[in-house]
């Protein structure tokens, strides 16, 4: 059996009442008081760009929750091909599937800097016998990984649609928050990787919407950038043939 490594570096204990995510995660109707019976068991960890947060097989007892940043999930196919099958962004989970006992379905590996908080299972457990509801909400978080996952099989994987109707179609999926200006940056590989398509092909749509300034082009070192989502969704809305 193989078990989870953690190389990420650990900043302390969460404080969830500062937490950036707290109205989304699953921890958003709990009260401080009960908050305050775990906490001490939440990490706080920090990961450098690039780096890779869990290793698909491997065995956990816990699974993780994006303050900010986003992570790639990469699944790796016994012959050796990678495909990116989600990106977990500010308030998702990421590893849920060790709640049934399972090993890690896929690779975490940060897309820039990222920040996440550990949730060990025996302390989700014990917050279930104080909040009976708490399971429900983790099912609902679970049912919608499932349903952005098939979404993504729909809408970016299979079909006819042209390569510059799903580069949008992902980069909706990317916005950085539902008022926000900006989407994570992937690198082309990564959008070829996603949508089945040659890297050179990722590559020209993104240069034509940085031309057409449907894209703002990112400041260097920068993991994000700027769009105009009003457009993207009108090129996102080109119906298939």
């Amino acid at each position: 059996m193989t078990r989870v490594h953690l190389l990420s570096p650990w900043s302390g204990h969460m404080d969830c009442a500062k937490c950036p995510v707290r109205d989304s995660a699953v921890f958003s109707s709990l009260d401080p008081a009960q908050i305050a019976l775990v906490q001490d068991s939440f990490d706080d960890l920090r990961i450098a760009a690039k780096r890779v947060l869990f290793h698909q097989g491997a065995h956990s007892e816990a699974l993780f929750t994006v303050r900010t940043g986003a992570l790639k999930l990469v699944r790796h196919g016994i012959d050796g091909s990678a495909r990116i099958v989600r990106i977990v962004k500010p308030g998702d989970l990421a590893g849920i599937e060790v709640l049934n006992g399972r090993e890690y379905d896929a690779s975490a590996m940060a897309i820039g800097p990222v920040r996440v908080c550990r949730l060990p299972l025996s302390a989700l457990e014990r917050l279930k016998e104080v909040d009976p509801t708490l399971a429900q909400r983790m099912l609902e978080k679970a049912s919608d990984a499932l349903s952005e996952a098939q979404l993504w099989l729909a809408e970016l994987t299979a079909g006819s649609a042209p390569a510059r109707v799903r580069v949008a179609r992902l980069l909706l999926r990317l916005r950085t928050s539902k008022r926000g200006n900006d989407v994570f940056r992937l690198a082309s590989a990564d959008i070829a990787a996603i949508l089945g398509v040659t890297v050179e092909t990722a590559s020209r749509v993104v240069a034509a919407f940085k031309r057409e300034g449907i894209l703002t082009p990112p400041a260097a070192g920068s993991y994000v950038m700027g769009a105009d989502f009003e457009r993207l969704a009108l090129e996102a809305e080109v119906s298939e043939n």
